[in-house]
């Protein structure tokens, strides 16, 4: 049963992970954007929404998180995200968190959620699928200048990593500046690996970077 379970599990993302891989921007592809976009634009409420975008020297990362308002159920962020790099390899990722303060006068943010991965690896000739479960840690500096440190970190084991992959990992941390009431800079690094079969591990980002977080 937990076989054919992780079978069928497998087979969905699998298919959601060609639809995402069709990065010319084809008709099944150009569907499901335009479906998304009228989700979010219908749901007739606006709710805060946040741009996240970085560069290193040799990948970008852009996000996007709304409120779980727009679809109705209020409480968590929808976060979905692409990432490409010049060695050709390009990933889309989907989640919830949920995120919060353990009280009010500490200056502490925790989260937790699952995000779900669909890689495609270039060379190796590898495809990664991954639900993963995970969390975020930020302490927040007082200053003039409101500044954080924070830290990311989510996992696979195998049971929930399929296709090509026996295991995953996304951690990163970042230091950030915040500029405007809506708008944050920030430095940091970022590891994302994946033990393939018949290969090891394979480094998919191992890079530093620099970002903005716009809110609207």
């Amino acid at each position: 049963m937990v076989l054919g379970l992780k079978t069928t599990i497998s087979s969905v993302l699998e298919s959601v992970g060609l639809l995402l891989a069709d990065h010319e921007w084809g008709y099944p592809m150009k569907k499901i954007f335009a479906a998304l976009c009228l989700t979010l634009l219908g749901s007739g409420v606006t709710y805060a929404g946040e741009l996240d975008f970085y560069l290193s020297g040799e990948s970008l990362q852009a996000g996007y998180a709304i409120d779980t308002g727009a679809i109705g159920y209020g409480g968590g962020n929808i976060i979905f995200g692409g990432y490409y790099n010049t060695d050709k390899d390009y990933q889309g990722n989907v989640g919830l968190m949920v995120v919060g303060t353990p009280t009010s006068n500490q200056p502490l943010t925790y989260g937790l959620g699952v995000m779900g991965y669909f890689s495609f690896l270039d060379e190796p000739d590898s495809k990664v699928q991954a639900v993963t479960l995970g969390g975020l840690f930020k302490y927040h500096i007082p200053a003039k200048m409101p500044m954080a440190i924070g830290a990311r970190l989510f996992y696979a084991p195998e049971v929930t990593t399929f296709g090509d992959g026996q295991d995953f990992l996304d951690v990163s941390a970042d230091y950030e500046f915040t500029i405007l009431p809506s708008a944050t800079l920030y430095v940091g690094y970022r590891l994302m690996r994946s033990d393939l079969k018949d290969f090891g591990n394979y480094d998919i980002e191992d890079q530093f970077h620099i970002g903005a977080r716009l809110m609207f």
